[in-house]
């Protein structure tokens, strides 16, 4: 009901009694007891036999979400229909969906097992920095989500360091085996250090546009950008917010030392 009333502005006793199939009645009791729960925000239009929802409007029952909007006010029938679902893409709502990645069923398995049961295993793994498609062991400890792909963060046992290693790029694997004993691993301290980045809006950019920065990323007036990560994973967050990239377009932001 306040859904409906927050998005679509409205919201009539039919609405309430195709979406819960209960009586009309029932639908005026419950719409009378928002009235008194909420004073002041819906009014009652008498020639249109609906509650329209006033521009002061203030929500007492839930946290209002641009995708709740999107998912049920926005899909097929058109602007104004109650569809009960939540589905985003649709007439008047689009989204650019990252490409999908296909890694072997049994790669993710083997993979996912030597990480649950701390052990190591032998994949082939296709590198694009290096140009090197071979077999290496691994000995893999937790998943890393860079927003478009899964990595595996694992110990390289051949190169001696913790490293990312993208999921996709293992085209297979053998069974996990058992460290030899030894192979006693060091601590990921990269992964197991939390760390607060600060990030400033870069000043090269015009006053406009680190106007819109600092609204974009609600910033506040100094600018300055707080993300808690772990330390691994700080190259991601930095890829995402544009710090300090070259090329046409200025950097967003700037580490702020």
């Amino acid at each position: 009901m306040e859904r409906a009333l927050w998005w679509r502005g409205w919201i009539g006793r039919p609405d309430l009694v195709a979406l819960f199939g209960i009586s009309a009645a029932q639908a005026s009791s419950d719409l009378q007891k928002y009235v008194e729960l909420n004073p002041g925000a819906i009014v009652y239009q008498t020639s249109r036999k609906r509650y329209e929802a006033t521009q002061g409007m203030a929500c007492v029952l839930h946290t209002p979400r641009l995708t709740d909007g999107m998912g049920t006010f926005l899909q097929q029938g058109g602007v104004g229909v109650i569809t009960g679902g939540n589905t985003l893409d649709g007439p008047h709502v689009s989204i650019v969906r990252a490409p999908r990645r296909e890694v072997c069923p049994q790669v993710e398995r083997r993979v996912f097992l030597a990480v649950a049961q701390g052990k190591k295993l032998c994949v082939k793994y296709h590198s694009v920095n290096s140009g090197r498609s071979d077999w290496r062991w691994l000995a893999p400890h937790a998943f890393g989500h860079d927003g478009l792909r899964w990595h595996v963060r694992a110990w390289s046992l051949e190169g001696g360091d913790y490293r990312d290693f993208v999921l996709g790029r293992i085209s297979d694997s053998k069974w996990p085996e058992d460290l030899n004993p030894n192979e006693l691993l060091p601590g990921d301290e990269d992964w197991n250090t939390e760390e607060e980045l600060r990030y400033r809006i870069n000043d090269r950019l015009s006053e406009a546009q680190q106007a819109a920065l600092r609204l974009d990323y609600g910033t506040g007036a100094q600018g300055i950008l707080k993300i808690t990560c772990r330390r691994a994973m700080t190259q991601y967050v930095e890829a995402m917010l544009r710090v300090q990239m070259t090329g046409e377009l200025p950097a967003h932001f700037m580490k702020d030392m």
